[in-house]
């Protein structure tokens, strides 16, 4: 049952619980039950002594089983919020279940991962016990013996170079860009344990003391120490490390509610830092036992895009502009936003992310406030389309952070200072502490928060923002329903239901994200939206170095240095009127069509009747009857 306001629910319903509990006394229970239900508003309270005879028939003809089972049917639309209730809606389902019977469930082996899945229990206080948050909808067609059914959100990096030869992503390059990037200090891990980052010692490679870890390139130490003990099966990058290891014998990766990861180079002009599920990192480490990798999860935090392209091909920027993506292999139960407009549903009014509400508001022509205006959508999700890029200088001593929490993934470059220090406090060139605040300084530098970010930017920051329950269900309702956006409205239920769980009616069902904490990225700051994007405009169209005809390892954009990168207005303190809405084709991934659709306009709250009154009085009756 789906109503346009959420507190007048049970004012909807009441004819039909006396269809019910009549058709009941005299009938099959489950099938009245269903023949009484509604799934649109045409169930309208009509005759306020429905309610009495409803009372009248449970008290004297024991109908209360029925209720009961009514209670069960329809608990999870009661909790379900505003946007979830409206894909039902929609989508001219009646409750959450009905959606789930359209999707495919895997089966969940008795031990997920064939033996090579981490330990779910937490190592540390303060990390979550992941037992809970089984996958079990989404992209699971190539599933071998049970393998990947049941993925859990345990994360860890990958660093790629093309030190070695050439392979997809190390085509055509200059000797100086094969040879000699990326020079590593050291790669760190860190679990967050509610209030702090905690080093996680068997995903972390350099120098590791009580302190935290060292490493320095120039000296022979800590990466270039310890990188043989991580090395990882190369393919589209030629050579590449990773933790790796068998099931609860190995790392652990990170988890739910915080984790975080740190990059130090003396020279990242090409090469890539990306992150896989431990379980993909375990199969492929150890050459894929049961026929699979379980590739179901990815992001990359900083890839050179050759591998992108065609042979002969243009890429979408410099050589050295290297990019930020968390599209390549969709879960189903960590929703990606892909664009500003179909975040927003398509609508003609901004909604998500809610904590940029009050900024859009008053600044409604900043980058990503209005997105359905022409040439004003911006990708949030990365890619060769997108703004979410770093440009690395050749020599240049770059120190990266990777951040996922509940509000997204958060990717921060610093040029260490002389004395070698980061915006982080414990963060340094050749070193950083074991146990870290959850957050940095502020990043304030005004090209820092823009993306497409030069080289001589000392501080930067770009955000991917996360699709919580309530934007996963707007997200998905411009989509059909398939594995990948059904599963994210379903997911997004399970959790506003609480019944993701096991035992639950929709266990398997999952939204990561509400896993997470928020760390408090933004605490102290309140960002631009153009920290997750630009639109294309307003990027650089320099193209003189992304050919290999071209290629060098002086790479080099036209300096920013002027530039008002948030795209703000004067503010304004009130909201747009809704506009109509004007449908737009989806950018989805290959294997799924574009659809079109038009997103639901918002209603007005409705006016509390009489009639009205008087439901809402007997809800509390009812409710005090159903426990």
């Amino acid at each position: 049952v789906t109503t346009a306001a959420g507190d007048d629910y049970f004012s909807h319903i009441y004819p039909c619980i006396l269809m019910a509990v009549t058709a009941t006394l005299f009938g099959d229970v489950a099938e009245s039950l269903d023949a009484a239900l509604c799934v649109d508003d045409d169930c309208i309270l009509g005759d306020g002594n429905a309610l009495n005879a409803l009372q009248t028939s449970v008290t004297a003809g024991g109908g209360v089983d029925a209720l009961h089972l009514l209670q069960a049917r329809s608990r999870d639309l009661m909790d379900l919020k505003p946007e979830c209730r409206a894909y039902l809606q929609k989508k001219k389902l009646g409750r959450p279940s009905d959606l789930a019977r359209l999707l495919k469930k895997c089966s969940m082996a008795a031990e997920p991962g064939a033996g090579f899945a981490p330990d779910p229990r937490p190592g540390i206080p303060g990390a979550l016990n992941t037992t809970e948050m089984s996958c079990q909808y989404g992209n699971f067609q190539n599933d071998k013996k049970g393998t990947c059914c049941g993925l859990r959100p345990h994360f860890n990096w990958v660093v790629a170079t093309c030190k070695g030869g050439e392979s997809l992503f190390c085509r055509n390059l200059p000797k100086c860009a094969q040879e000699s990037t990326p020079n590593i200090n050291y790669v760190a891990s860190y679990q967050y344990n509610g209030s702090h980052f905690i080093l996680q010692d068997e995903s972390s490679a350099g120098d590791l003391t009580p302190g935290g870890i060292a490493g320095s390139f120039a000296n022979g130490t800590g990466w270039e120490k310890k990188k043989a003990k991580f090395k990882w099966q190369g393919g589209d990058w030629t050579t590449k490390y990773a933790p790796w290891g068998h099931g609860h014998n190995g790392p652990r990766g990170l988890t739910p509610p915080g984790a975080l990861w740190v990059l130090s180079a003396d020279n990242f002009y090409y090469g890539a830092l990306y992150m896989l599920s431990q379980l993909t990192l375990n199969l492929q480490g150890n050459r894929n036992p049961t026929g699979t990798n379980c590739w179901l999860w990815e992001l990359d935090a900083v890839e050179g895009s050759m591998g992108w392209v065609p042979e002969g091909k243009a890429m979408p920027g410099h050589l050295n502009q290297l990019y930020a993506t968390n599209n390549a292999a969709i879960s189903g139960c960590m929703p990606v936003a892909y664009t500003a407009l179909q975040t927003n549903g398509g609508r003609h009014n901004f909604t998500f992310p809610a904590e940029f509400q009050d900024y859009c508001r008053a600044n409604p022509k900043a980058a990503g406030c209005a997105p359905w205006e022409p040439g004003k959508n911006v990708w949030w999700s990365g890619g060769a389309q997108s703004s979410q890029r770093f440009e690395n200088k050749w020599d240049t001593p770059y120190v990266f952070a990777v951040v996922v929490d509940q509000k997204g993934y958060w990717i921060y470059r610093w040029i260490p200072d002389a004395s070698g220090s980061t915006g982080w406090p414990g963060i340094e060139r050749t070193r950083s502490a074991r146990v870290l605040p959850a957050r940095p300084k502020p990043v304030t530098d005004p090209r820092g928060l823009a993306t497409d970010v030069r080289g001589d930017v000392q501080e930067a920051v770009i955000l991917q923002p996360s699709l919580l329950p309530e934007s996963a269900c707007l997200r998905a309702s411009m989509e059909a329903i398939n594995f990948q956006f059904g599963s994210d409205a379903l997911g997004a239920m399970a959790h506003e239901t609480d019944a993701y769980r096991r035992g639950g009616a929709l266990e398997g069902a999952q939204n990561w994200w509400s896993h997470f904490a928020d760390t408090g990225q933004d605490r102290d700051a309140q960002y631009p939206l153009s920290i997750a994007g630009i639109p294309k405009s307003a990027m650089s169209g320099d193209t003189s170095c992304n050919k290999p005809a071209d290629f060098s390892c002086g790479c080099s954009q036209p300096s920013n240095a002027a530039a008002q990168p948030t795209g703000s207005t004067s503010a304004e303190s009130k909201n747009e009127p809704l506009k109509a809405e004007a449908p737009e084709a989806t950018s989805v991934p290959p294997t799924l069509p574009p659809t079109k659709s038009t997103a639901s306009k918002e209603m007005p709250a409705e006016t509390v009747s009489p009639e009205r009154s008087l439901a809402n009085g007997k809800a509390q009756w009812l409710l005090g009857l159903l426990g």
